[in-house]
């Protein structure tokens, strides 16, 4: 190739390059790690953000976060009112976890707030969600648990908790457009001594908040959902009607803790012959015992009894967490989805408001306990 051919070959590439017509410089722009929706004066949306600030100390660098508070009809009114407050244009690009206060959260329909969210090609739709038990702005008003801005330690808690099967995995783009016939929960958390614990799930009807789990009952309900993190363990009560003659047993002897380190899910659903709903929920547990003090692990005896123990005891949790479903309206599991796929005839003549609190839930739980330490 000569060297007018390279020319010309070199002046066609860069026409053919595009430019970057979109550009946000960073300069000009106010970040958020976290902000929340909170119920405001005549059922107006309170919106909370938290922008980082940094400034520069003798010892380095010094981080807080600046806290403003705007009240308004929608979330993109919200935005505009914070644009006449701060230093840059409002830019939600970073946000890493969105907290809905519970009062707003039980009031009504929450996704109309997040609708700007799903158009704005900017918006992170991997940042995740909470509810809190109280107000997002007194969570946020926090700014800082120890030395990592609140925002970035919410965000590790839930993740934290995420893989421990206490919380399930949510995020804008997991949420919304909400799929028919399936409700959705998401972690809930609350402040002790000035710090977010997370209490558990907060379940969701038609988008609406309507009961909540502690942290073993969510446990059970991801377990039964088939979401499983990357750890679960459970501490339980056990009495297998042994009695140690040679010491006397405490509190901390009758308890046993387990790793669920793998499990088989299955679920169906299927119609009554007096035209209701059944669902089976079977899981199969291997498990590993972290801690049993009253031992004699040894025994073959032994361990038969603490598996039938254990599958009891499981089985009888996961019963009470689908009546509490039941009770709050949240369908977890998908049953009208299911029914709408395999049974749509049938669909079509039920009243699921009404008749999803008759169904008839048959979780079953199995578990085997395959690892009793390393000293066995």
């Amino acid at each position: 190739m000569n060297r007018f051919s390279k020319t010309a070959a070199s002046l066609l590439t860069l026409l053919l390059l595009s430019g970057c017509w979109d550009q946000q410089l960073l300069k000009s722009s106010r970040i958020i790690h976290i902000g929340g929706f909170d119920r405001g004066e005549g059922d107006r949306l309170k919106v909370t953000v938290a922008f980082p600030d940094v400034s520069s100390i003798e010892s380095g660098r010094s981080e807080t976060n600046e806290i403003h508070t705007v009240t308004s009809n929608t979330t993109q009114h919200a935005r505009g009112i914070l644009d006449h407050e701060i230093s840059g244009n409002y830019s939600p690009s970073k946000l890493l976890v969105l907290l809905l206060g519970e009062e707003w959260a039980r009031a009504q329909n929450i996704m109309p707030y997040m609708d700007v969210y799903y158009r704005d090609p900017k918006s992170p739709l991997n940042a995740r969600l909470a509810v809190v038990n109280g107000t997002a702005e007194g969570l946020i008003d926090l700014k800082k648990v120890g030395t990592k801005l609140i925002g970035r330690f919410l965000d590790a808690l839930l993740e934290n908790m995420e893989d421990g099967t206490f919380i399930p995995r949510v995020n804008f783009q997991s949420i919304g457009p909400v799929k028919p016939g399936q409700d959705f929960a998401l972690p809930y958390v609350s402040i002790h001594n000035k710090k977010p614990v997370v209490q558990g799930v907060a379940l969701f009807h038609r988008n609406v908040m309507t009961a909540s789990l502690s942290s073993e009952e969510s446990l059970i309900y991801l377990l039964l959902k088939g979401q499983k993190g990357k750890t679960a363990r459970l501490t339980l009560p056990v009495n297998i009607g042994e009695e140690e003659e040679e010491h006397e047993t405490t509190k901390a002897d009758r308890y046993i803790t387990v790793d669920l380190h793998k499990y088989s899910h299955k679920i169906k659903v299927e119609l009554t012959e007096s035209g209701g709903v059944r669902v089976k929920i079977q899981l199969k547990i291997n498990a590993a015992i972290i801690e049993y003090p009253l031992d004699r692990l040894n025994k073959k005896e032994t361990l038969q009894k603490l598996n039938a123990e254990l599958s009891r005891l499981l089985t009888a949790r996961a019963k009470a967490v689908t009546r509490k479903m039941q009770e709050a309206n949240h369908d977890g599991y998908g049953v009208a989805l299911r029914l709408m796929a395999f049974h749509p005839e049938a669909w079509k003549k039920m009243n699921w408001e009404e008749d999803y609190k008759e169904v008839q839930f048959e979780p079953d739980i199995r578990l085997k306990i395959e690892r009793k330490g390393i000293t066995f």
